[in-house]
């Protein structure tokens, strides 16, 4: 499914980057995916729930999360139940 979004933007963020769509639209969907994990990452922080359930609330992979995480030197909390559902994936 597409949505179509229209904003406007300074053209100074955009200058020097060549006018093309595809590499537009890979450019939105990095950011979308790092402001995804900034998002789960402060989530996290305000111990709003455990890392599964800020994965599943995100629609972001929990493994791709636990990786992002270790990124940025953030380990996060295992619990024995987290330990078994991880060795079972």
């Amino acid at each position: 499914m597409k949505q179509l979004v229209t904003i406007q933007i300074p053209q100074d963020w955009i200058k020097g980057l060549p006018n093309e769509e595809l590499i537009l639209k890979q450019i939105f969907k990095v950011g979308i995916q790092e402001y995804q994990i900034k998002r789960a990452i402060q989530l996290y922080k305000d111990e709003i729930g455990s890392l599964g359930y800020i994965a599943k609330k995100l629609r972001i992979n929990k493994q791709d999360l636990i990786r992002e995480f270790r990124k940025r030197d953030i380990e996060p909390e295992y619990s024995e139940q987290t330990l078994e559902e991880e060795l079972m994936e």
